[in-house]
Order: structure tokens, then sequence, then C-alpha cells
């Protein structure tokens, strides 16, 4: 079992410490509740050469110890792109806690397998996390998004809100299904659309959770440092 302590804001801004465990953690893939936008994702990662998924969500098992709260990752290559996403994991109790994260993804390994190519990649989380009850009733309210450093300028690059990813109660239902042995998973949500369609090869990324209606975000910036891909 893997423990993984975080600071979570409550809503009146005060903050606690928390210990989330997960015994496996889950890049989902392919989530969104709108089909022609799951297609619109296939078709952005057909560009790269990746193949359609063996099913519809995808779920892709990495290890917790991929996620971390650094402010730079460092990658082997080139092409390596972000991903925006919530993240989801549960202390002993059950109570569950979001923030936002990158599931950053080789895109030359993608082609190759999805699975090794979200394994060898770190996961950037926020700093801070939110408690899944505070914002339940406005879950699909909340907003997600990413920009990114890509040749001297700063880039809009993805934006949504949580409803137009699925349900985190069907994630992990279906994440039950996928693997029965393991009863605390943590999750990677599965992304949004990216803004023009063209994954974007950055030197930085920020990505952000906006809640609306409670008025709060986590903004989370990380360098991508690429070091070289040697035989």
């Amino acid at each position: 079992m893997y423990t993984f302590q975080v600071t979570v804001e409550l809503v009146n801004a005060a903050q606690i410490t928390r210990s989330l465990v997960m015994d496996g953690c889950v890049a989902a893939g392919y989530t969104g509740r709108d089909q022609a936008s799951v297609h619109q994702h296939i078709e952005e990662l057909k560009k790269l050469g990746v193949a359609p998924p063996y099913e519809i969500p995808a779920f892709y098992w990495i290890s917790p110890h991929r996620l971390t709260q650094g402010a730079e990752i460092q990658v082997v290559g080139q092409q390596t792109s972000p991903e925006v996403e919530f993240f989801l994991a549960a202390e002993n109790d059950g109570s569950l806690y979001i923030t936002i994260a990158s599931d950053h993804t080789d895109r030359e390994l993608e082609a190759v397998s999805v699975s090794k190519s979200k394994q060898v990649c770190d996961k950037v989380l926020g700093d801070t996390f939110w408690s899944v009850a505070d914002v339940v009733n406005h879950w699909n309210e909340i907003e997600i998004s990413a920009k990114v450093y890509h040749q001297g300028a700063w880039i809009d690059y993805q934006a949504g809100t949580l409803g137009k990813i699925l349900h985190y109660t069907d994630l992990l239902e279906r994440i039950k299904k996928d693997d029965p042995n393991k009863t605390a998973p943590g999750l990677l949500s599965g992304t949004i659309p990216i803004i023009g369609g063209e994954a974007l090869y950055a030197s930085a990324c920020e990505i952000t959770m906006r809640d609306p209606v409670l008025k709060r975000s986590i903004v989370k910036a990380y360098d991508i440092v690429v070091v070289p891909d040697r035989s």
C-alpha cells in the first residue's frame, strides 16, 4: 500500500493534512461523456501514430510512485506533452479528495504502447487538494485548464469542465470491474480535447482547477526538462 501525504484546503480556506492510500493507480483514457469529444481525442492521437484504444473508456495501470508534486519533471526525448485531468484518491476511512493533475505522456512511446507511455513519465499533481464532499453538489461545474510554454510564448492548450468527463463514481465502478483486487486505487481521470487539436511539445506547463461556486482555485506550474534519448 502506498501512502501519499497531502494538504487539503477546506471551504473556510483553512488547511489540514491528510494521508491518502493507494494500492495502485489508473491513468484512465477516452473518458469523455460526449462521444464526439472522445473521437476527437482519438483523431488527435492518430496524428501521432497511436492506434485506437482497446476499449472505451480505457484503463492503464501505473505505479503510484509516478505521482509527484514537484515543480519539474525530467523526460526522455522531445516528444512528451501534458494532459490536464483531475486526480482522485481516498484516505483510510474512504473520504475522497481531488486536485488538478497532468497525465504527462511520452507521445513517441505511445505509438508503441499506451501503457508504457503512461508509466514512463511522472504525473504532476496540485500542491493542495479539496474534499470531494465539498464539491460533489456542483461537480460538473468545476473547471480545468492547461496552458503550455511553447516557442517562447504561453499558449492556451486545454479548457473545459468536469461535466465533460465521466463522473468519478462511474469511473470508480468501472475500475473495480477492471481489477477487483485493487481496493484503493488512485485515479487520473482522462483528459479533455486540445484547443486546435494538435499536441504541443512544450518546455513548461501550467494546470488549473477552478471552483466557480466556492470561488477558489488550485494552480500548478511545472517545467519539463529533456534528457537525451540514448540506446
